[in-house]
């Protein structure tokens, strides 16, 4: 019959950091600070909370922009389900100009798929045309002959990026007190941003690993590894979004004959049902 929905609900989880929370990248630098609550059930749900700057400074072409820790946050409502809302305040200086950046955005879901829309505003002192500032940002020059409009929001984008990533997976690792905690971008590599993955795992003992990984569309994984005296036994389970029907499931058995020499038996049951057996040779 038809599986049911994993029966797991999330009650209030508190995800804190006073501070401490530190991204240092080529692009980008800063330390964040926020408290966040995890709540619904495993097929729906969603966060509640804030997340701030508390300083920061990211590059834009080649002007630095400091952040105003006042006006630049991320912010999540149930109603949104784990999609959050954007501001972000700063101001750079560059070729005689004092250069202001608002921008507030969204994470959006838009016929199944996950966007980002975003909304930069850029004004200036002396006062320039935002076409002029753009050219002044990308080229040294407020000469709007040579400049494409569309260039601000690409590299804005990028630059997000870099402030959200980075040192952040370590520093919330080592803050949440797991063992792992990744954000994957398949975006930078020409994939689709509901493709993102967050990953999360915990070692509940020297030989048991714990993970779970979610990804923008809703599509949720639980996987296990047991390792103990040359036997590895790893199981993982796939669920869809929205009913959470198991729509995969792997398992895998290895067993070291020598330091050198190691056998697995895998099984892969999604649409089909695969077997493999393999054999690992190690110098």
């Amino acid at each position: 019959g038809k599986p049911h929905p994993v029966p797991l609900i999330f009650e209030g989880v508190r995800v804190y950091a006073e501070r401490g929370v530190l991204v240092q990248e080529s692009l980008a630098q800063g330390e964040l600070k926020g408290e966040v609550f995890l709540g619904g059930s495993y097929t729906d749900p969603y966060l509640s909370g804030q997340v701030e700057a508390l300083w920061g400074n990211f590059r834009l072409w080649d002007s630095l922009f400091t952040l105003d820790s006042t006006a630049s946050f991320l912010r999540f409502f149930p109603d949104r389900g784990i999609l959050p809302e954007f501001r972000l305040r700063a101001q750079a200086e560059t070729r005689g100009y004092k250069v202001f950046l608002e921008a507030r955005g969204e994470f959006l879901r838009e016929n199944g798929r996950v966007k980002v829309r975003l909304e930069p505003h850029f004004t200036s002192e002396p006062p320039l045309s935002e076409p002029e500032i753009y050219a002044l940002l990308t080229l040294g020059t407020p000469d709007v002959t040579r400049l494409a409009e569309t260039l601000p929001q690409v590299a804005l984008g990028a630059a997000l990026e870099n402030l959200v990533l980075g040192q952040l997976e370590r520093e919330l690792a080592r803050s949440l007190g797991l063992d792992r905690f990744q954000v994957q971008l398949p975006l930078l590599q020409g994939g689709d941003l509901e493709e993102t993955r967050f990953s999360v795992g915990k070692y509940l003992s020297p030989e048991l690993f714990l993970g779970y990984q979610l990804d923008l569309r809703g599509e949720q994984t639980l996987s296990a590894q047991y390792r103990r005296d040359g036997l590895t036994f790893s199981l993982g389970s796939t669920f869809l979004p929205g009913d959470g029907r198991l729509a995969r499931f792997t398992f895998t058995l290895g067993y070291d004959l020598t330091p050198a020499l190691g056998l697995t038996f895998s099984l892969d049951a999604a649409d089909t049902t695969r077997f493999g057996v393999g054999a690992l040779y190690r110098w």
